[in-house]
């Protein structure tokens, strides 16, 4: 199956963050709770303001079997390479561990990937959807368009070293499975968001389970990078076989570069 990654697709537009000096940090009054929404949503356009980076990263891919027993785990460690949206991947070393026996798969893994990021980059020529990208602007409730169709609340919580932070909970008015439930934590002093977790408020059609989380950090005083993502998948995909799959991937030596 191909391999579900977070894509950072937030509109290119400027954005100025208003300040909140003001108001009371975590006031749940819907004028201030909105101010707050717009504050996020505006530093999230300003960090992910960026369409060219390279980082290192390693995949953790675990299988399971119609008993939730572990039937295949894979390793992947590679290079990636986004240049103008566009993502490529060299392959460094893959390994599978199946019914106790460990193989080097890097090279038909090197050569499956390249084929379907050659399909992505095709689908992406023509404007239809790519396969297995979980766009941000379609999961996060921030946006204009998505805050009227979610109920918030805002609470603090004391973090490492006692730093005050901001954990939003956002919950869908109605279930869609297009519209998705999450809980994040946001640094109140940037509104930049540390954690996100998120599932559908209504899973899709033959999926059991569907959930995911992301940690994000700052890079160079500005851009905001996802450096971890974990998602569960249990369930059918039309004529696809049951996918029962927990995937982890992090990044490390990101560069953003102009």
């Amino acid at each position: 199956m191909f391999p579900i990654i977070f894509s950072p697709g937030f509109r290119r537009s400027a954005a100025v963050l208003l300040a909140l000096s003001a108001v009371p940090l975590f006031s749940q009054t819907p004028a201030d709770l909105n101010l707050f929404l717009v504050n996020v949503e505006a530093r999230l356009t300003a960090g992910f303001d960026y369409k060219n980076w390279t980082a290192s990263s390693m995949s953790t891919k675990t299988e399971f079997d119609r008993h939730g027993a572990v039937d295949k785990v894979t390793i992947v460690t590679k290079f990636v390479r986004v240049t103008n949206g566009d993502r490529d991947e060299d392959i460094l070393k893959a390994i599978e561990t199946a019914d106790g026996k460990t193989t080097d798969v890097t090279r038909e893994t090197a050569e499956k990937t390249r084929q379907q990021w050659a399909k992505e980059r095709e689908k992406r020529v023509v404007g239809s959807r790519r396969s297995g990208i979980i766009d941000l602007d379609e999961v996060l409730p921030f946006a204009a368009k998505q805050r009227p169709l979610f109920s918030f609340k805002l609470r603090t919580v004391e973090g490492e070293g006692g730093r005050k932070l901001a954990v939003l909970e956002a919950a869908a008015k109605e279930k869609d499975s297009k519209l998705w439930n999450g809980t994040y934590t946001i640094d109140p002093a940037t509104y930049d968001i540390i954690r996100a977790e998120v599932r559908p408020s209504e899973n899709p059609t033959f999926v059991r389970e569907l959930w995911a989380e992301a940690d994000m950090t700052l890079l160079g005083g500005k851009n905001l990078f996802i450096v971890r993502t974990k998602m569960k998948v249990d369930g059918g995909f039309l004529f696809i076989k049951n996918v029962r799959m927990l995937v982890e991937d992090t990044y490390t030596d990101v560069k953003i570069l102009k």
